[in-house]
């Protein structure tokens, strides 16, 4: 049997600490033997007296954004991950692997790499496992960095013109699917502030460790051989927040008016009025001016687009829609996978299907009852469902506008 080389990831925006936190498990390692793959080593500025009697080895590897096939700009190591992983991995000589990636890179397409092969049919998690996923995040900037509108762009954290993401929307990448999340710099908030983050935090990935720093000065055992991570937990994850699968958040007393709830229904949105609802939350329109709904993510059933759906996400001030895989609806059953058809079960409902609405939604002094009201409001009533797809075509086509129509057409061209 072979040991596999665990592996921590180390994620987290520029100034958050996380070349710190690589520093601080540099000084205090003790007797483990470190491979350490980063992707500036001028950020770093290795000290000599870091490097203990050579038991620790330093890869530098530039990253650089890549469009995958699928419209996803995801952040991979120029020099294929896979095969620098897999060279330390070979080796033999290390006890623990320490991967930090950019400010602008998420922790799943680095997990994803650990289950791709190589033109040998060669598995990076045949040599090499994900123990931990951490990601360290900026106490003091939370808020500020989650509701901002800007674009990486913006920050000039990438030049590459496909990259269209927002801040907010990396921040919540990051936190989402992180095993370790640490909160640093919590010197520069009170006590209120702090919890009121951790609480947000505890919403946004429920099974995350919390773990307060300072100077990203944490335990080693809370980021490193902390068994943390599953792979088989990580294919599961869906396109929507954690709390989705663990359902309702269970009833307790609500630190700081946080709380989140899921947004379901069986009918389809108009857009326009959709778009109009979504734009009145970000601009906190009335009824939204004493609600903050700070995250919102999940699946959207657009009327005039039934065979796909809509991958929605509202992170801070900013929000997108764009068109997903097809409802398992528009599948045949016998392209099914197996098994499915029974685990879809409890979704299914004729004669849509597994078509539906179904959002997430996180924030602070939520009122449900108005937020579902006005959602409800963009759905069509029961006498526009009795007529059917052509009317409910009929009557998008009418609209004064549709504000998804053109991206979503070009998809399915």
């Amino acid at each position: 049997k072979i040991d596999k080389l665990p592996v921590t990831l180390l994620s987290g925006f520029l100034g958050s600490g996380k070349t710190t936190l690589l520093k601080h498990i540099l000084s205090n390692y003790d007797g483990m033997r470190v491979a350490i793959l980063v992707n500036d080593m001028g950020e770093i500025n290795i000290d000599a007296a870091l490097v203990k009697h050579q038991t620790v080895s330093i890869t530098q590897r530039e990253e650089h954004l890549v469009e995958m096939s699928n419209g996803c700009i995801c952040c991979t190591l120029r020099e294929d991950l896979l095969t620098e992983v897999a060279k330390i991995a070979s080796q033999g000589q290390f006890d623990y692997l320490l991967i930090e990636s950019t400010g602008v890179s998420e922790p799943m397409p680095v997990a994803e790499t650990f289950t791709f092969e190589d033109s040998q049919g060669l598995k990076l998690g045949d040599v090499a496992q994900l123990d931990c996923l951490v990601t360290v995040v900026d106490c003091s900037r939370f808020f500020r960095e989650l509701e901002s509108i800007e674009s990486l762009q913006d920050r000039d954290w990438h030049a590459e013109p496909e990259d269209k993401r927002t801040i907010s929307h990396l921040l919540c990448d990051q936190v989402e699917f992180a095993n370790g999340v640490v909160l640093n710099k919590c010197d520069l908030v009170n006590e209120e502030e702090k919890n009121h983050v951790k609480r947000l935090i505890r919403h946004m990935n429920p099974v995350a460790e919390v773990i307060e720093s300072t100077f990203s000065t944490v335990p080693l055992d809370r980021v490193l051989g902390t068994g943390l991570f599953s792979m088989s937990a990580a294919e599961q994850h869906p396109s929507w927040l954690k709390e989705a699968r663990v359902g309702e958040h269970r009833p307790e007393t609500i630190e700081y008016g946080i709380s989140s709830f899921t947004y379901r229904a069986r009918k389809p949105f108009m857009p326009y009025k959709f778009h109009e609802a979504v734009e009145a939350m970000l601009r906190k329109e009335a009824p939204f001016d004493e609600i903050a709904i700070l995250r919102a993510k999940g699946f959207v059933w657009l009327a005039n687009f039934p065979g796909l759906q809509g991958d929605f996400s509202l992170a801070g001030n900013h929000y997108s829609l764009i068109p997903g895989n097809p409802w398992w609806a528009e599948i045949d059953k016998a392209d099914w996978p197996e098994g499915l058809e029974e685990a879809l079960g409890p979704l299914w409902c004729e004669p849509f299907g597994d078509r539906q609405q179904e959002i997430v939604i996180i924030g602070q002094d939520l009122e449900k009852e108005k937020i579902v009201s006005v959602l409800d409001s963009c759905l069509f009533d029961d006498k526009v469902m009795e007529k059917g797809q052509d009317a409910w075509y009929q009557l998008c086509n009418e609209a004064e506008y549709d504000p998804f129509y053109q991206e979503w057409y070009d998809s399915i061209e």
